[in-house]
């Protein structure tokens, strides 16, 4: 069978396709090596401290019997940042007892974190069999200004939502909200810059005896449009059977405005490419992704209860160093708890979640981990089962 490109091990020989591969390498799925991190400078130690003193005010009135707004303005006060005053403004309408709209505007602030204004280390990658020494430098350092990284900037965002909520038949229950989130000057963590640049940059990365640097800085916007639906049904059969079943879906779009790269830095050669590459758009984008669907069915008779849920990741499209793409396939796991009580005060609960193992696809190329896959969807640690028990007084 031709299972593709060929790999040559010690006493046999297959390929990339071939189930041997892993069974050779990597028999626990897990990814291996040294660690890269050697530990904190003493230049990386910093004394910082912020305060902040908010206060808000919201209000509810309902104008008619059928008719609800509210509305909330909140002020912060920041040691390092100034003062931000946000407000929301939402209304409710009821047509009748079984069909609601909603709707909602607001705006949002957040400062950079402290971490992200002044965490700072020297750390090593090793990347296509080549250890490389990256600088993650505070925002405020000299390098940084030097290099053209401009003052972090607190990030700004606009939120609207509007939807329905109904209740066609006594028993099911329909919700749907459609919602856009815009944020302003969104703080990222920009691709590595190469001290083989032939520029400034070059020559002041190789002075500090490192390969690459990262800085954290106010790289673009974003727009995220999304959909939530959400539809209940409980049933009753027999005096003493009760099912609920409960579907969830959530679907987004997130797309990226224009980078916003300083004039200095645009003279950087691969400033473009460099500053918020394809990979770290990639890694943005995957953290909205298309869709997330689930179901769920909980199950009650007498005292004993069934609770199984399925939840179906859609697909993720991510690139490696090397800018190969990693593309994992949508995946489905299941989550079932059993629960008794046995006392008034005592309950018994056996379950797991991803009970069945579902792993994301593996890759045959480099990931963020360097292990078979990245972080993504389900995430990488398989499943989980427990046996739990609940007290309450």
């Amino acid at each position: 069978k031709d299972y593709g490109p060929v790999y040559f091990g010690r006493d046999s020989v297959f390929t990339d396709t071939d189930p041997r591969v892993f069974e050779r390498f990597d028999t626990t799925y897990r990814p291996g090596g040294s660690q890269g991190f050697p530990g904190f400078r003493p230049s990386n130690v910093i004394d910082q401290t912020r305060t902040n003193l908010g206060g808000y005010v919201d209000a509810e009135l309902d104008i008619t019997k059928s008719f609800l707004i509210s509305a909330a303005i909140r002020n912060e006060m920041y040691s390092d940042f100034g003062n931000t005053l946000n407000g929301k403004l939402a209304a409710r309408y009821k047509i009748n007892d079984r069909f609601m709209v909603r709707g909602s505007y607001s705006t949002g602030f957040r400062a950079p974190s402290l971490a992200q204004l002044y965490f700072n280390s020297t750390f090593t990658n090793v990347i296509s069999g080549k250890a490389v020494d990256v600088l993650l430098a505070r925002n405020n350092s000299v390098i940084t200004r030097a290099l053209g990284i401009e003052q972090l900037r607190q990030e700004k965002s606009e939120n609207a939502s509007l939807g329905f909520t109904t209740k066609p038949i006594d028993d099911l229950t329909i919700t749907v909200d459609g919602y856009m989130v815009n944020i302003k000057d969104r703080i990222v963590l920009t691709s590595a810059f190469s001290a083989n640049d032939t520029t400034d940059w070059g020559r002041q990365l190789t002075a500090l005896n490192v390969g690459q640097a990262q800085f954290f800085t106010n790289a673009l916007d974003t727009r995220t449009f999304g959909l939530d639906a959400i539809a209940t049904y409980s049933m009753r059969f027999a005096p003493k059977h009760r099912l609920q079943i409960a579907a969830a879906a959530n679907f987004n779009r997130m797309t990226l405005g224009e980078l916003k790269i300083s004039d200095k830095l645009k003279t950087y050669s691969e400033s473009k490419t460099t500053y918020f590459s394809t990979r770290e758009q990639r890694f943005l984008l995957a953290s909205a992704p298309p869709s997330k669907l689930s179901l769920s069915l909980d199950y009650k008779l007498q005292q004993f209860g069934a609770f199984v849920r399925f939840t179906r990741f859609d697909a993720v499209l991510l690139e490696d160093w090397l800018g190969r793409d990693h593309y994992y396939s949508p995946k489905i796991t299941t989550d079932v708890t059993l629960s008794y009580p046995l006392s008034p005060n005592l309950s018994l609960y056996v379950g797991g979640t991803n009970i069945f193992n579902a792993y994301p696809d593996k890759q045959n190329v480099e990931t963020e981990a360097g292990g078979l896959y990245d972080a993504v969807q389900m995430g990488i640690t398989g499943g989980f089962y427990f046996v739990r028990l609940g007290f309450k007084l």
